[in-house]
Formats: C-alpha cells, structure tokens, sequence
C-alpha cells in the first residue's frame, strides 16, 4: 500500500556542529515592499527609575502608635482593633477537654491572647497587626 523507504532516521548534530553551525543574521534592505523599514532608524529607549523613601514604622504594641500612614501620607495616631487569636481559641476547648469548664471561656478575656489590629482612622488603610 505505501512504498517503504529504507532510510535510517538521522541524529541530531552534537553539541560542537551546532555551535559552528552558520549564524543568520539580518540586514536593513531600506525600502522593501513600498514601505520604509525603520529597523535602522530606531530612537533608544529612556528609562527613569524613581526611588522611593522606605519609610519606617515604628514598633507596634499592643496601645496605638502615632506615625505616618503609608497610604494617605498624613502623620495620625493609629486605630486599633482587639480580637482573640486562634491560640485563645485553642486553649479554651483544651481547657474544655481536660474538664475545666468553668476556666475554659478565661483566655478569650485574658490581654495575652489577643492580637491587636492598627489601622489608619483618616482612611482606613489597614497598618499593621501585633501578636503578642
């Protein structure tokens, strides 16, 4: 049905026949086709690299802070937010567990296991989170 071909499959050339294999390259031709090539004519690229000042924030704790807010640029002294971490959660069914019902709702009142979430009061913007 189909006429056999007794060819053997070639190899890829190695490594040192494809280095000194013959390198294309391309040339301006000027105009081809009507249309100016602009290949030769073209302008370099400006690039400007802006550096922003890193700014620092200061050390949060567990009472606000005053800085300047990375998002609005204005120097406010933080908002915060408390609420119980996952740790007081834990602690409170471990407690459970073991049997001390009464005991077991003390880490969700307790300062310790509370993490404090700072936020911007002019615009919102959340700052920082402190985890004691």
């Amino acid at each position: 049905m189909y006429p056999q071909v007794n060819k053997e499959p070639s190899a890829p050339p190695s490594y040192s026949e494809s280095i000194n294999a013959q390198k294309y390259e391309f040339h301006n031709q000027g105009n081809i086709g009507g249309h100016p090539s602009t290949m030769g004519s073209q302008q370099p690229t400006r690039v400007v690299v802006v550096q922003a000042h890193p700014q620092t924030i200061p050390p949060l704790g567990p009472r606000s802070v005053q800085l300047t807010c990375p998002s609005c640029k204005l120097v406010v002294t933080t908002s915060i937010e408390e609420e119980s971490s996952s740790t007081a959660y834990l602690c409170c069914m471990l407690l459970f567990i073991v049997g001390c019902f009464i005991c077991s709702c003390l880490p969700l009142c307790m300062d310790n296991f509370k993490n404090t979430k700072h936020s911007c009061p002019n615009c919102n913007a959340f700052i920082g989170l402190y985890k004691p």
